[in-house]
């Protein structure tokens, strides 16, 4: 059996994540640096740090501070295009705008091995949050909280896999674990199972409240984000620990749904 990892907080210290984030962000607010220092540990604790190439906490309140990574702060730094609103409750975006992570699944993630997520604190129909399409062939992989009544979850495919859901605030998941294996959760519970194929991943980069469709702007949304990750695929029991985990880093920060 492998040896559980624990890093051990120095008195006055944060955990590695932690503190590269405040060495980019410069953030001196306690609350904050303690909600991503215990959700660090939370990873940690559950061996599930490895199971992203970025994740976007939104916290700090200022489009530089959004714009890290926070599993690595040198690697996919949002872009913020159009208008956004950025507060300690997330970044707003007005209809239309996006923010590019620079991750292109083509050549970031694995076709099937493969999730994306946010956390919306906005109940509206309409918009992607988070995502990129190509057609010629067709090649879908982004969510939409909620979409003509419906939640959809897309990963590498040419199918749109969805299933109805009548609000669009919380934490959304979906995740592909095989050919034929696709999941969607909302705040970690499975909503939709779906055993549409893989084909190919899109070759343009994933952004932020819209969908990238062949280089643009396709379905933008309205709904401010509080979190968003991308990463490999997530079992339902990580989704559920992440839930947790998400959850309670909200709820420290007053600003949970």
């Amino acid at each position: 059996m492998g040896r559980r990892v624990v890093y051990i907080r120095p008195q006055g210290g944060y955990l590695p994540l932690t503190t590269a984030w405040i060495a980019a962000t410069g953030e001196s607010d306690t609350t904050i640096l303690n909600a991503l220092n215990t959700f660090e540990q939370g990873l940690i604790d559950n061996s599930l740090t490895g199971k992203f190439n970025a994740i976007y906490p939104f916290v700090g309140g200022d489009s530089t501070k959004h714009s890290f990574n926070f599993i690595n702060t040198l690697t996919f730094q949002l872009a913020f295009f159009g208008g956004w609103e950025h507060s300690a409750t997330g970044a707003l975006p007005v209809f239309g705008s996006y923010a590019n992570t620079g991750l292109t699944p083509s050549t970031t993630l694995s076709l099937n091995d493969a999730h994306l997520s946010v956390y919306t604190r906005t109940n509206t129909n309409a918009g992607v949050d988070i995502g990129s399409s190509v057609t010629g062939p067709t090649r879908h992989c982004y969510l939409a909280a909620r979409i003509a009544g419906n939640y959809i979850g897309n990963i590498n495919q040419a199918t749109n896999s969805l299933v109805a859901n009548a609000n669009s605030q919380g934490w959304f998941t979906t995740s592909r674990t095989g050919v034929t294996t696709l999941t969607g959760y909302k705040n970690g519970t499975s909503i939709l199972a779906s055993v549409d194929v893989s084909t190919a991943r899109p070759t343009q980069p994933i952004w932020l409240a819209a969908r990238n469709l062949d280089g643009v702007v396709d379905n933008g949304s309205v709904r401010q984000q509080a979190f968003a990750s991308i990463g490999s695929g997530l079992t339902a029991g990580e989704v559920s620990t992440l839930y947790t985990l998400i959850q309670a880093m909200q709820t420290s920060l007053s600003r949970n749904v």
